[in-house]
C-alpha cells in the first residue's frame, strides 16, 4: 500500500480529527478537568511550600 491508496483519504481523516477533538473539547462535561489542568503551573506557588521541601530546586552550599 502506498500513497497513491491512501493519499486521498488523509486530509479527510484530519478533518475528522479535527472536528473530533473540537467537539471534546467544547463539551460541558470536561470543563471542570480543563479548569484544573490550566491551574496546575500556579499549583506550587499557591500551596505555599517552601524551597526545603521541593526536591528539583538547586540547593546552594
Amino acid at each position: 500500500m502506498s500513497y497513491d491508496v491512501y493519499g486521498p483519504f488523509i486530509p479527510v481523516i484530519m478533518l475528522i480529527t479535527f472536528i473530533g477533538l473540537f467537539i471534546w473539547v467544547l463539551l460541558p462535561g470536561n470543563k471542570k478537568r480543563f479548569d484544573d489542568a490550566s491551574q496546575l503551573p500556579f499549583a506550587d506557588e499557591a500551596s505555599g511550600n517552601s524551597d526545603e521541601s521541593t526536591p528539583n530546586r538547586r540547593v546552594e552550599k
